[in-house]
């Protein structure tokens, strides 16, 4: 009787472990979500303003800003892809 209690004690040592490292996964798959999500919204802002062809086209200058928008966003989304 005493060791089925002591492997139960065990037992529930590594089921809150485990509960526990599944809490920490959870958290960081809801932050590598939150920010896929940022960069998807930053990527479809970029693609917009590059390929609005309603509106008055775009400076040199202010295409190299979106481009360069567009470059850290999908960077980033690799990043958090990645993790």
């Amino acid at each position: 009787m005493s060791q089925s209690l002591h492997q139960l004690v065990r037992q529930a040592d590594e089921l809150h472990k485990a509960l526990a490292d599944t809490a920490g996964s959870m958290e960081q798959f809801q932050y590598n979500l939150t920010g896929i999500q940022r960069c998807a919204d930053q990527i479809s802002s970029c693609l917009r303003k590059v390929g609005n062809n309603k509106t008055a086209a775009l400076s040199a200058r202010d295409t190299r800003k979106v481009m360069e928008e567009l470059e850290l966003a999908a960077n980033e989304l690799q990043e958090l892809l990645s993790k």
